[in-house]
């Protein structure tokens, strides 16, 4: 597998490489001869035209540029990045045929602060374009997979573990990645994500025009040929990354960059910068911020990230993208971190792309082990394990259940039936098969419950957990992320029902009152009048009846009897003791076991427990998250 890293920035744009083994870092793949590309496209006839080739060449109409910027709020846009990408794409593939192979993955970035519509709608964009197996992953989360993997930060393993703020800096966006205990906080973008470098190079170039001479020719030109105006924003661009490459060499002579404009006759165009210059660019209010100037703006964005980091503030500052070379950039951000040791990428202008390319890497090996799981759990080996532990639940169970049936319901129905509320012994039946389905109902309530159902559950996750261990190991997952022990949802002291969710609740109820039946009611109650020293006189007369009638009639006509209250009295003492003794608990018990036993029941109970197992274990298998420091 291929692993491809596209970023996709409003002023230039990047690919990067990795190959499945690869111990190197991503390769950024040259476009046309250069490391990256401007951002830019246009149609040459029927042809797509990205990058210089779309800048230089006079026969192209339809020039677009900072189309990623207005994705969100122009509906034009779409079609411009969908352009881009599709000639970004056929770029590559010419210069390296075969490049976008089959076993080709490919992470697109986006913003951070994009929802998952957006996201999606993204995508679409990028299939539009011939891209097939298209991933989209926030630049943000790009930067944090970069800074795990990237040798070239050099930043220590120890130094890793602190809690780290990364913030990625681009054309057009600023994003945010906050990582604590080597993992990414789901804090996302703070402030207003409209803040980049393309905002200084757009009032480098209106100063630019303003100071000249030939304004007036110069903004003519500019409202009838887009393709000028974006050509001397490039050089805008350019001698503002030249001039932050080096800004000492630069305090006493400006740095200067000349544009010739060829339209109805040649007109120069000046740019120039030094300290003071930039001072004033970054001092300006700007209408594309409501008046706030870019100074302003950054500083409200570190503030407020530093509030929302507060609590665990950052040790560790790393600046990326291409306008985190900017001084005053840096400076800004170490007087609102100055806790913080700062990290700036050698290259931030790749820096994206390579952790776009680590991230897609990544999560396609999640994605392995999301399907491998959930092919387990569609096996017969796990099957056969729940089937196998089931004993370490019904067992022990049983003896719990019925101990409480007898008390909490069969004793309440005699009861009742004593104080005459039920008349008959054939309506003790409905009460105790309510009162039973009742009791399943909370099964946290029977506290001699938890540690049967904690242990089962303890028991059966050793069972498990080595074939999870091999999974991850396959998948090089960190094993201590998916160890079913320490998931206090699936056991915990205070709360049991880990699997035993509705299925197996429909399961056990059935199972409970089924054996209630057979033990108790539909004519077991009868025998339990033979028992006793009230029930002899009893036991005696329904004997010689039996002698005459036969056993079905009398049986039928004692469970229909409305007794005297008298009678209900003296014979109730005698069930009681009979209902509460250890030999009709144990009765009750076998007729539970018997029935839980049953292969329809354990197929059952095996089929309950798996999908609502496969399910919690699937769902902790999608919050796995690569950690930074391994």
């Amino acid at each position: 597998m291929r692993y491809v890293g596209l970023d996709i920035g409003d002023g230039e744009s990047a690919v990067a490489l990795l190959e499945e083994n690869s111990i190197i870092e991503p390769v950024i793949q040259p476009i046309d001869g250069y490391s990256s590309v401007v951002s830019i496209v246009g149609m040459s006839g029927t042809e797509v035209r990205v990058g210089e080739k779309a800048l230089l060449d006079r026969k192209v109409a339809h020039l677009r540029s900072r189309f990623k910027s207005r994705y969100l709020t122009s509906a034009d846009a779409e079609k411009d990045i969908e352009r881009f990408a599709y000639g970004l794409k056929r770029q590559l593939e010419t210069e390296q045929p075969g490049f976008f192979g089959r076993d080709t993955y490919v992470t697109v970035g986006c913003p951070a602060g994009w929802k998952p519509a957006d996201r999606e709608r993204y995508a679409e964009v990028m299939r539009k374009a011939g891209f097939d197996q298209v991933h989209i992953v926030s630049e943000s989360r790009a930067a944090f997979f970069y800074a795990r993997y990237a040798h070239e930060l050099n930043i220590s393993p120890e130094m890793l573990s602190q809690t780290t703020l990364i913030i990625d800096i681009g054309s057009s966006t600023t994003d945010f990645a906050y990582i604590i205990n080597g993992r990414e906080s789901d804090i996302g973008t703070f402030g207003d994500v409209s803040l980049g470098g393309g905002l200084i190079e757009a009032c480098m170039l209106r100063k630019a025009v303003r100071r000249s001479p030939e304004r007036e020719q110069i903004e003519a030109v500019f409202e009838e040929s887009v393709s000028w105006k974006n050509r001397c924003e490039l050089t805008a661009r350019r001698l503002k990354e030249q001039y932050f490459l080096s800004e000492d060499k630069w305090q006493a002579t400006p740095c200067v960059a000349t544009e010739t404009i060829y339209y109805d006759e040649p007109v120069r165009l000046r740019f120039e910068l030094n300290e003071s210059i930039m001072r004033d660019i970054i001092s300006t209010p700007l209408d594309e911020l409501s008046g706030v100037t870019f100074q302003e703006c950054l500083s409200d964005l570190l503030r407020h990230a530093g509030n929302a980091t507060r609590e665990n503030p950052p040790k560790l500052l790393i600046l990326t993208g291409g306008a985190s070379r900017m001084g005053f950039f840096r400076e800004a951000c170490a007087r609102e971190f100055p806790q913080a040791q700062i990290v700036v990428c050698p290259e931030p202008e790749y820096s994206i792309a390579k952790g776009l390319a680590y991230a897609g890497r990544v999560d396609k090996q999640l994605e392995d082990f999301y399907s491998e799981i959930e092919a387990y759990f569609h096996g017969e080996e796990i099957g056969r394990l729940v089937a196998s532990s089931l004993d370490w639940l019904t067992v022990p169970m049983a003896s719990v259940l019925s101990g409480r049936i007898v008390n909490d319901v069969v004793l309440d129905a005699l009861e009742q039936w004593k104080n005459g509320d039920i008349r008959t012994i054939e309506e003790m039946d409905r009460p105790i098969i309510e009162g039973a389905s009742q009791l399943l109902t909370n099964l946290d309530a029977i506290e001699e419950l938890k540690p049967v159902v904690n242990d089962w559950c303890r028991r059966l996750f050793l069972k498990l957990q080595p074939d999870i261990d091999e999974i991850c190991r396959a998948h090089s997952i960190d094993r201590s992320s998916m160890s079913l022990s320490a998931v206090h949802s699936l056991a915990s002291p205070d709360r049991m029902n880990i699997m035993l969710e509705n299925r197996f609740f429909s399961t056990l109820t059935y199972v409970v009152t089924a054996s209630l039946s057979a033990a108790l009611c539909g004519g077991g109650s009868i025998a339990l009048l033979a028992e006793g020293p009230i029930g002899w006189l009893a036991g005696a007369v329904i004997g010689l009846a039996v002698g005459f009638l036969g056993k079905k009639a009398v049986d039928g006509a004692v469970r229909r009897a409305d007794m005297p209250g008298l009678a209900r009295k003296l014979t109730a003492a005698g069930l009681r003791k009979s209902l509460g003794s250890a030999r009709q608990r144990r009765t009750i018990e076998e007729e539970l076991m018997r029935t839980m036993q049953k292969p329809e029941f354990v197929r059952q109970l095996t089929g309950d427990v798996t999908s609502s197992l496969e399910a919690q274990i699937v769902a902790m298998a999608r919050s796995v998250e690569m950690p930074i420091v391994q």
